[in-house]
């Protein structure tokens, strides 16, 4: 039997209702399943005094290492980007979803985000195995982390049970889409963490895109759902000065979550850079049709079952908008294709894909 320990100290910060937080949850379900493997999951007892990247770091560290210690596993697994601090790198798995802050720029001087971000850069090459979230995520480390492909394993995400084409019933639906505050169907919809400003996610395009197609179809509702935050604010101050109403349902269950991706006239996610593309995803296997900027692993896991723009553009946003909510053969081609495309994705065949690469990194 294989002993891991995985940290999920994602699930204890901001991180917990964003992208990361659901690899990790979702993951930590499956695992269990999968024979010849022992999990035990390291969080720490509290939440972070604040949100910062080393902050949330140094916070998540003594548990981990505590945990380790009293399980002494094979390997650790460190799920966020993050070797752990305090545990042989020749012993850990590590996941990397995205390589974007080792390509930002960043002001003059040394923050400690900096130092942290060359601290951690050397450590990847020296860790048993790299997971990568997608092809896209792989070669960005292998490119901007120098890491040797062989050691990395592109390792997708999957889909949980709710995002289905259908419900049990279309009634179950409207509730749901009622009690989190949407009403009828046919909305624009997008999905994602409203917590704090992710430059990367180009909600300002999005509010651009949506207000320029408000003005051709007055009756274009726009409703983004995500737990709420300083970025909610502000995206509500920007939604006011463009004369549009949004609706922000918050944080939602998987089962609402669902609901409100089948109910959308199309879903979008115009994202500048997609290390995966969760809500895509989702997107796709509910049967919603679904615009996606041509950015990061967006295009590989879209395929041909989404209209694609170019990131960053609001007017060709607009336009690809506009061309599903007014051509329902486009919609409802979309809406066929979407389900075969997602088809190939699972939590459980994630699991026994990073078991795998647990056991090829503990015979290292």
């Amino acid at each position: 039997m294989l002993a891991v320990t995985v940290d999920a100290s994602a699930l204890d910060d901001a991180r917990g209702t964003a992208g990361i937080g659901r690899y990790v949850r979702c993951l930590i379900d499956n695992l269990p399943a999968v024979a010849g493997v022992s999990v035990s999951v390291a969080r720490p007892r509290r939440r972070p005094p604040r949100e910062a990247w080393v902050v949330r770091y140094a916070n998540a560290q003594p548990a981990l290492l505590r945990t380790a210690a009293l399980r002494r596993p094979a390997l650790v697994h460190a799920t966020a980007t993050d070797p752990a601090a305090l545990w042989p790198l020749r012993r850990q798995v590590v996941t990397v979803h995205d390589v974007v802050p080792w390509t930002m720029e960043r002001a003059p001087g040394r923050s400690a985000t900096a130092r942290y971000l060359d601290w951690q850069r050397g450590r990847f090459r020296r860790c048993a195995a790299v997971i990568a979230v997608s092809d896209a995520v792989a070669a960005e480390a292998v490119e901007v982390l120098r890491l040797d492909s062989a050691r990395v394993t592109v390792v997708p995400e999957g889909l949980a049970a709710a995002f289905t084409p259908a419900a049990s019933s279309a009634e179950s639906d409207d509730q749901l889409r009622r009690a989190a505050g949407v009403d009828g169907r046919g909305y624009v919809l997008w999905t994602g963490s409203l917590r704090a400003h992710d430059p990367r996610k180009a909600l300002g395009v999005l509010l651009d895109a949506v207000a320029a197609v408000r003005a051709a179809r007055p009756a274009t509702r726009l409703v983004l759902a995500g737990d709420r935050g300083e970025e909610a604010r502000a995206v509500e101050q920007q939604a006011a000065r463009l004369g549009l109403e949004v609706a922000l349902p918050g944080y939602v269950s998987d089962e609402t979550l669902a609901a409100l991706v089948r109910g959308a006239g199309v879903v979008t996610l115009p994202s500048l850079h997609e290390g995966f593309g969760l809500p895509a995803l989702e997107a796709l296997a509910c049967g919603a049709p679904l615009v996606a900027s041509r950015a990061g692993n967006l295009p590989g896991l879209a395929g041909d079952a989404a209209v694609l723009v170019e990131p960053g553009d609001a007017a060709s946003l607009a336009a690809a908008l506009r061309s599903v909510l007014d051509d329902p053969a486009l919609a409802a081609r979309l809406r066929d294709a979407g389900p075969r495309q997602a088809a190939p994705y699972s939590w459980r065949r994630s699991a026994e894909a990073t078991v795998e690469v647990y056991r090829r990194a503990a015979c290292r």
